[in-house]
């Protein structure tokens, strides 16, 4: 008969208790060691996920550089002003003007004599104010900003009077011709008068006269016979000036000159800040000017000795292939107040623009001068108060480009935590698996300095390519296969932390990271970086422990 295995296992129990309590003595328990020892293992995911590369520009880009286009090309783009002027700083219009004149009549005046006592006799005179203007240029009218208008007046006739100015090409703000009236108000021979209008808003409209554009300006002095004669000397002195005179707006004609002349640089970002990058070459990098001008003046603008210098100290100069100079698209008279908008391209179709920016300049300098467009046929110009004139630079990288080994080390603090005991894991293993869409190879080894900055040791055997560049097509893009694969390359790298490499980490106070990229193929074609590519990763831990109670 089959015995029951329970039967079996309560018979050893009771077997057991029995020896146990029948020999005590031959068992002595204060000799047996409380010290134990095992070796347990873990293997576990660190971390795995995908990022694309829009998720990596996102993550880094701190600095708002970095776009795409529509189909998803990367770019960096960054703005600079070239150039921004107002009006006022642009052409001089005249702010005083003046003139004066002298109404002396003769002592044998028939008017004068044939006059009674109490009669006004009217003796006339006009003058003119002359705009000068630079070169060819005239001003056709002005709407006055500020300023004054200033009559003085003295007279040493021995009669009272009056002297009205008066002209129909000055108005008041209301449309009124200009009329002033001074009271000659004593016989003394000594009357002073000092007359003062605000002149803002006011209206000045001028007439061409030889190679200058005037204003006439009337004179009617009235002498009340007092009874006494007009000697010889006696005269009425008037000065009329126009002072401190600004624009709400100018009208005329600015003569092809220049206008605008300046030197200067534009910092290239992303040299200035990766002097490294020197290796980086692009095959389609372009600036954008954009202008903006509400100037009603046709203008033209000329970029000269625009120059590139290498770290090495070679240069390079942009030339033009065509479009050069750019002309600026400003309003015309029936658009006044508007600002018009323009674009110039720099590219490597317009210009040896990429040989400049593939030096990796930290600055690029260069000259501006801007003039009137005589070309246009346009000899109605106008200039506001408001007027403005702008030039400012987009660069524009697009990621289509190769890198040839650009190399990149840095040297970071490194502190073990306190209580780690590295003596109680006896190895462990870092597997780090990619499939990697980008076009761009990534190897790196990382070395362990002491306190001095001496080498220890280094964390990988070799410089390992941790990443491996993708396939590439003609176009620079991902290669795809007939049967709907890509050129996504795969790698699998194994990092072997054995004891004695871990028991170096207590004597570890730097880590030097050294890491090289390079584009497909070893850097030789363009290759472009697009926001859609990938890179998948997992990394995992496998390690094995030695626990030893007595260290616990």
């Amino acid at each position: 008969m089959q015995r029951n295995p329970f039967h079996r296992f309560i018979f050893l129990l009771a077997t057991g208790i029995i020896l146990t309590s029948c020999h005590r003595e031959y068992f002595e328990f204060d000799k047996i060691s409380d010290e134990f020892e095992i070796e347990p293992e873990m293997a576990a995911p660190l971390v795995y996920g995908s990022m694309s590369m829009k998720d990596i520009v996102e993550r880094f880009d701190s600095t708002g550089y970095v776009g795409e286009f529509d189909d998803g090309l990367i770019y960096l783009a960054y703005s600079d002003t070239l150039v921004e002027a107002m009006a006022d700083t642009l052409v001089d219009v005249p702010d005083h003007i003046s003139t004066e004149i002298y109404l002396d009549p003769e002592i044998d005046d028939p008017i004068f004599i044939g006059s009674d006592i109490g009669d006004t006799v009217h003796f006339y005179k006009s003058d003119i104010l002359k705009f000068n203007m630079e070169g060819g240029d005239r001003v056709d009218s002005i709407l006055v900003k500020g300023g004054t208008i200033i009559a003085e007046v003295y007279s040493s006739f021995r009669h009272m009077g009056f002297m009205i100015i008066s002209s129909d090409q000055i108005h008041d703000p209301q449309g009124n011709p200009l009329f002033l009236k001074v009271d000659i108000s004593d016989l003394s021979g000594d009357f002073r008068d000092s007359t003062i209008l605000d002149s803002d808003h006011y209206h000045i409209e001028t007439t061409a006269m030889g190679d200058s554009n005037v204003i006439t300006i009337d004179y009617d002095l009235g002498l009340i016979n007092s009874g006494n004669p007009i000697n010889p000397g006696e005269v009425c002195d008037v000065k009329t000036s126009l002072i401190k005179m600004d624009f709400y707006g100018a009208y005329g004609y600015i003569s092809s000159r220049e206008l605008i002349t300046l030197t200067d640089s534009l910092g290239i970002p992303i040299f200035a800040d990766n002097p490294e990058l020197t290796t980086l070459k692009l095959r389609d990098p372009r600036i954008t000017i954009h202008t903006a001008s509400s100037l009603g003046i046709p203008f033209e603008i000329e970029l000269d000795s625009v120059t590139a210098t290498a770290e090495d100290g070679s240069t390079e100069t942009l030339e033009f292939y065509t479009g050069h100079p750019f002309v600026i698209p400003g309003p015309a008279l029936e658009n006044i107040g508007e600002t018009v908008y323009g674009e110039i391209n720099i590219n490597r179709e317009t210009s040896n623009f990429p040989d400049l920016i593939n030096l990796a300049p930290s600055d690029i300098y260069f000259n501006v001068a801007g003039r009137t467009h005589e070309e246009s046929g346009q000899d109605n110009h106008f200039l506001l108060d408001t007027s403005r004139f702008m030039l400012e630079a987009e660069f524009l990288l697009p990621l289509d480009l190769r890198i040839t080994g650009f190399a990149l080390t840095d040297t970071m603090l490194f502190e073990m935590e306190e209580g780690v005991d590295t003596s109680m894991v006896r190895n462990a293993e870092i597997t780090m698996t990619t499939i990697n869409q980008l076009p761009i190879e990534l190897k790196a080894q990382v070395l362990l300095l002491d306190s001095n900055y001496i080498v220890i040791d280094s964390v990988f055997e070799e410089q390992l390519p941790l990443l491996g560049a993708s396939e590439v097509d003609e176009d620079g893009k991902l290669k795809v296969y007939a049967d709907g694969s890509d050129g996504a390359r795969m790698e699998t790298h194994t990092v072997k932390f054995p004891a004695e490499k871990l028991g170096k980490l207590e004597q570890v106070s730097f880590m030097q990271v050294r890491a090289q990229l390079v584009t497909s193929q070893a850097g030789e074609p363009f290759v472009k970086i697009y926001s859609d590519y990938t890179l998948d990763f997992e990394i995992s831990l496998f390690a094995n422990f030695r626990i030893n109670s007595n260290e616990l």
